[in-house]
């Protein structure tokens, strides 16, 4: 049985040893109204169909999702290579020697 009740309210005690009533009561144990039962049968095979439905859909994707991830984790590390190798110093070639500019001498002049 599924039992819908306003959430402020819990059950009484049913005089069946572990059983509850369907009674909703308040904290200051004052009557508030009786709870709605509904057949749970359908709503448990319900529940039950969309979890195998779920399962089932989960293990055909997982050899996609597998090579998706395994692709992916291929890419990265090439990309991760080549930005290495990019940044790596290759050796240093001279192309031509230039000499050290000098600074003009300072320029005097008659007042």
């Amino acid at each position: 049985m599924l039992t819908k009740r306003p959430s402020d309210t819990h059950f009484s005690k049913s005089s069946t040893p572990g059983g509850e009533s369907p009674l909703a009561w308040d904290d200051n144990n004052a009557l508030n109204t009786h709870a709605v039962l509904f057949d749970g049968t359908k709503t448990a095979l319900v529940i039950l169909g969309t979890g195998v439905a779920l399962g089932a859909a989960a293990m055909k994707a997982a050899p996609h999702v597998k090579s998706g991830l395994i692709s992916l984790k291929s890419k990265l590390r090439r990309r991760a290579e080549e930005t290495t190798d990019a940044e790596a110093p290759g050796p240093l070639r001279v192309v031509a020697e230039v000499e050290p500019e000098q600074p003009d001498p300072p320029r005097l002049r008659a007042v």
